[in-house]
C-alpha cells in the first residue's frame, strides 16, 4: 500500500501522524497490497501532491483527507471517497455522505499513543510550523506559563506532552484536533498569514463547532517583517489563505472562495524571510530589541488561555468516530475482495 502524505524534512505534527496510526489500525495483508493508494491524513487533495505519482492500475481510496491549498487531483473522481475531512471538501467532490472527520481522530482507539501523566496541568503552546520561522514563541510561551510544543517535534514527544496537558492553546489544525480526541478542551489562535481558514472550517464544520480565532501579535521584528511581505505579494490575488474575514464566511462564500483562488495553479510563496544578506547580517541586532514583542505576545497568550475554550460535544465526536472506524472497516474489506476482472482472469487461466 501507498500511504500518501506530506514527509517534510523536519517534520511536521499533522503529516507524521500516518506514520503512527496506519500501522497500528490496518492489518498486514492490507499495509501489503501493492494495488492500493491509502490518502489520508492531511491537506492532501491537492493536484501538486500527486504531481509524478504513478497511480495507473492502482485503486485510490480517501480515508479523513481534505482540500486546502490547490485544486483538486486530474482524476480524482474516480477514486474511493470512504471518508473526508469535512462538508466544505465533501461539496468540492460532490459527495456530501464522505463528510465524516479527519482521520487523525483515529488516535483515540490507540491510548498506548499517548502515555497519560500522573497530574495533568500543562498548558501546552503549539504554532503553526510556519510561525516558527524568525520568531520567539518558544519564549513566549515560556513568559505565559506555558509549556511550548514544536510542531516539528517527533509525533511521540508531542503526544507525552499532551498526556501532561489540562489545556492546549493552538495555531496548528492538528493540534486542535488532537486536543479534541483525547478529550482536553483547546484554544483556537490565529498568527501566520500562512495558516489556512478553509481547513479550520472544513474539520470545524464535521464537529458541527465554530471557528473563532484569537488574533495574538508577533514575537519579533523580523517575523512581523516576514507577515508584511507575504501580505504585499497576496494583495490582490486572492491567495491570502488566512484573511480573517473567512473565519465568519458562509460555506457557499468559502467554497467560491476556493474556486476561485485555485481555477490555476497557485505562485508558491515559501521561506519568505528578510532578503538573505541583510538577514545574514542583522538577525542578531534586530532580535535584541524583541523583549517588548515577546512580552507582548506572552500577554496576549495568558489572555487566550483564560478564555472561551473549545470542546466538541461528546455525542457528536463519538459518532464521527464510529464513521470513521466503519471506513476502516469498509476499506479492508475493499481492499481483501478481488480487484474488478480478477476472477475472470483466473478463471481464463485455468481454463
Amino acid at each position: 500500500m501507498d500511504i500518501v502524505y506530506y514527509e517534510d524534512p523536519v517534520g511536521n505534527f499533522g503529516d507524521d501522524l500516518n506514520a503512527l496510526i496506519w500501522p497500528r489500525i490496518l492489518p498486514r495483508d492490507v499495509l501489503d497490497s501493492d494495488d492500493v493508494m491509502l490518502v489520508g491524513i492531511g491537506s492532501l487533495l491537492d493536484a501538486a501532491r500527486f504531481r509524478g505519482r504513478d497511480i495507473a492500475g492502482r485503486r485510490v481510496f480517501v480515508l479523513g483527507s481534505g482540500a486546502a491549498y490547490g485544486r483538486l487531483p486530474d482524476g480524482c473522481e474516480a477514486w474511493r471517497y470512504l471518508a473526508v475531512r469535512g462538508p466544505l471538501t465533501a461539496a468540492l467532490i460532490g459527495q456530501a455522505q464522505a463528510s465524516i472527520t479527519d482521520s487523525a481522530a483515529l488516535l483515540a482507539g490507540l491510548p498506548e499513543l499517548v502515555p497519560v501523566a500522573g497530574r495533568r496541568d500543562s498548558i501546552l503552546f503549539m504554532p503553526h510550523h510556519r510561525t516558527l520561522v524568525n520568531s520567539r514563541w518558544a519564549e513566549a510561551a515560556a513568559l505565559a506559563g506555558m509549556e511550548f510544543v514544536d510542531p516539528q517535534w517527533p509525533p511521540e514527544r508531542i503526544l507525552a506532552a499532551y498526556g501532561r496537558a489540562r489545556l492546549v492553546v493552538t495555531e496548528a489544525m492538528h493540534g486542535a484536533i488532537v486536543a479534541d480526541t483525547l478529550r482536553i478542551p483547546w484554544v483556537p489562535v490565529l498568527i501566520s498569514p500562512e495558516v489556512s481558514i478553509f481547513k479550520w472550517r472544513d474539520w470545524l464544520g464535521s464537529l458541527d463547532m465554530p471557528y473563532r480565532p484569537i488574533q495574538l501579535p508577533p514575537t519579533a521584528r523580523l517575523e512581523a517583517f516576514r507577515y508584511r511581505r507575504i501580505s504585499r505579494i497576496t494583495r490582490g490575488t486572492g491567495r491570502s489563505i488566512a484573511d480573517p474575514t473567512l473565519a465568519q464566511a458562509s460555506d457557499g462564500q468559502l467554497i467560491a472562495d476556493f474556486h476561485q483562488r485555485y481555477r490555476d495553479e497557485p505562485e508558491v510563496i515559501d521561506g519568505v524571510a528578510a532578503p538573505g544578506g541583510v538577514k545574514t547580517l542583522i538577525k542578531g541586532m534586530v532580535s535584541a530589541f524583541d523583549g517588548p514583542m515577546v512580552a507582548a505576545a506572552a500577554a496576549a497568550l495568558r489572555r487566550a488561555a483564560a478564555g472561551e475554550a473549545y470542546l466538541s460535544r461528546d455525542a457528536i465526536f463519538a459518532d464521527r468516530l464510529a464513521a470513521l472506524q466503519a471506513a476502516v472497516a469498509t476499506l479492508i474489506a475493499d481492499v481483501r475482495a478481488p480487484a474488478p476482472g480478477a476472477a475472470v482472469r483466473a478463471d481464463a487461466a485455468g481454463a
